[in-house]
């Protein structure tokens, strides 16, 4: 077995990476951005990937297929750190497959003598008997682990396990913000349980058209943009330009055509937030009920969805302004990356050494 101090890599990012999710993707920027200022080369950094090719052009790192177990042994077994730098991995919402992918993972590492970190995590919902186990058999192994709002933290500690909380990585890209752009929003709805978590947001969509405000949607994944297409053949949202924005600079592109977001992703709430946008978003999922709460952003919820509500009020409403709580966001999610690499590699001379050189 090599000598961990001698591995050609210092950290191996995981997650849901190299799948075309915008919001995935500009995690794993953030955390090669954040490391590399951190002085970690990136010849020294590699991913765990869907699509190696893809990321390595996409990040400058080395990439490995995450499906095969030959490349992935191969790549923890020259690695000296593992890490999971965001998203929402430990969950069985549509089924215990990401977790058990995951805990394989974290469990081969723990084989290979690779430590484990889990950054910026949203953990749950977690409703099956093998769902718990394996999100807190896997945490319990980590050498570090943060997670991005109260409710996962509620979720670990009553497994008795210890976090810090720190903001979602994504937030610490400065984008500049659009001037308004009055009568245009951005709309974007996902596939998710049949679609019924999406009608609020179509219904908020015809409430603007019927107040004169135009439309254009933009999709975080590929399964958005089919989504939505399947919602106009079917005469459900009418027919308006999609968008599928490849990274965060394109996003802000779009958003400077717009004066308001509303939609259902969480990256999306985040890019929309950054540029300026007044946003809305739909609760589907906890992770976007706390970034909403955290961060001052209207929801659409059933109560609201009814005839007499005024979507134009709720908009004038949802412009995030606090500054000054955005730069204390960033300094927070720099010091959670210096924290976790300090725990698995900052007591250890070589790589100090390393990073020095």
């Amino acid at each position: 077995m090599t000598c961990p101090a001698a591995r050609p890599f210092d950290v191996l990012f995981a997650g849901y990476f190299g799948f075309g999710n915008l919001g995935d993707e500009l995690i794993a920027r953030a955390a090669v951005d954040n490391l590399a200022r951190l002085g970690i080369p990136r010849e020294r950094l590699a991913i765990l990937s869907n699509d190696p090719d893809g990321s390595a052009s996409r990040f400058g790192i080395r990439a490995f297929n995450r499906w095969n177990p030959a490349s992935v042994l191969g790549a923890l077994g020259n690695s000296r750190a593992l890490f999971f730098p965001g998203g929402g991995l430990f969950q069985d919402a549509s089924s215990a497959r990401s977790s058990v992918y995951y805990w394989s993972l974290i469990r081969a590492a723990s084989l290979k003598r690779v430590p484990v970190c889990a950054l910026a995590q949203s953990v749950g919902p977690l409703r099956g008997t093998l769902a718990k186990f394996l999100a807190r058999d896997a945490m319990s192994v980590c050498g570090y682990v943060s997670v991005r709002d109260s409710a996962s933290e509620d979720v670990l500690s009553s497994m008795n396990l210890r976090c810090d909380i720190t903001p979602d990585p994504v937030l610490g890209f400065e984008l500049p913000e659009t001037v308004s752009r009055g009568g245009t929003a951005l709309v974007n709805m996902r596939p998710w349980r049949g679609g019924i978590h999406a009608a609020p947001v179509v219904k908020a969509a015809g409430r603007m058209l019927a107040c004169g405000m135009k439309i254009i949607y933009v999709a975080m994944a590929g399964e958005d943009a089919s989504f939505m297409r399947k919602l106009q053949d079917a005469g459900e949202i009418p027919r308006h330009e999609i968008l599928e924005p490849k990274d965060a600079e394109d996003f802000s592109e779009i958003a400077a055509r717009a004066e308001a977001a509303v939609g259902m992703r969480l990256h999306f709430g985040v890019l929309s937030m950054l540029c300026g946008l007044k946003v809305i978003l739909s609760p589907y999922d906890p992770k976007v009920r706390a970034f909403a709460s955290e961060w001052n952003i209207g929801l659409l919820t059933e109560s609201e969805n009814n005839e007499n509500f005024d979507i134009m009020l709720l908009l004038t409403n949802s412009r995030f302004g606090d500054k000054k709580k955005l730069t204390e966001a960033r300094l927070r999610i720099a010091a959670n990356f210096k924290k976790a690499l300090g725990r698995l590699l900052g007591e250890d001379d070589e790589f100090e050494k390393t990073r020095r050189t």
